[in-house]
């Protein structure tokens, strides 16, 4: 989910003959994968999520859902102003992929209900870990305008920067989504209520 923001700014730290200010902005697409679900009571759906839901990187069992992110930094306009390099516009574009189950199941009104109010859960939770996401694009986008370097010796520091920035920016993002997944999935968290819900209907 992170950009590579080290390769990146090796690659963008470049000047050019004049120096002129631009817009930078965030942007983000989105795409939703479902992967389907059937069953006639909760207990019925809950075992095929387990079965074939998502899985990730590193991790054995299957997830209800997740959500992916790519970062594409775009547009880096730079130049020169007296004795420093600096970066004068950049925008950041995200990716961001939900994997998501449907039901295409046939079950009790009270099945129908639990499943509409899981599945609106399921979309709380994925739609904030975007919004953690784009927080962080705009950090990246803010901590590549940061920089700047000694034009006389070919921008000298502006790499050193990068890397602080990119570690800074890396551990402040991996920070915020686990502590939002450790109040949604902890004790008494809001992903058992709804799991608890749905299985208990028939």
């Amino acid at each position: 989910m992170k950009p590579g923001l080290r390769a990146l700014f090796l690659g963008v730290l470049m000047t050019v003959p004049s120096l002129s200010d631009s817009a930078a902005k965030v942007t983000y697409g989105e795409k939703t994968i479902h992967y389907t679900v059937n069953g006639r009571s909760g207990k019925e759906i809950y075992s095929q999520i387990g079965k074939k839901g998502p899985r990730v990187s590193g991790q054995r069992d299957h997830k209800v859902a997740t959500t992916t992110m790519t970062f594409d930094v775009r547009g880096v306009k730079a130049g020169i102003k007296g004795t420093r390099c600096l970066v004068t516009g950049v925008d950041v574009h995200v990716n961001v992929v939900y994997r998501i189950p449907k039901w295409t199941g046939k079950g009790s009104p009270a099945l129908r209900k639990a499943w509409a109010a899981f599945e609106a859960h399921l979309w709380r939770h994925e739609k904030r870990h975007r919004d953690i996401g784009l927080e962080y694009a705009r950090r990246v986008e803010s901590d590549i305008r940061k920089l700047s370097g000694d034009a006389r010796r070919d921008c000298a520091g502006m790499v050193d920067q990068a890397k602080r920035l990119a570690r800074a920016s890396s551990a402040w993002h991996d920070r915020k989504q686990e502590a939002f997944d450790a109040t949604w999935f902890g004790d008494g968290g809001q992903q058992f209520k709804y799991d608890r819900a749905l299985m208990a209907t028939k």
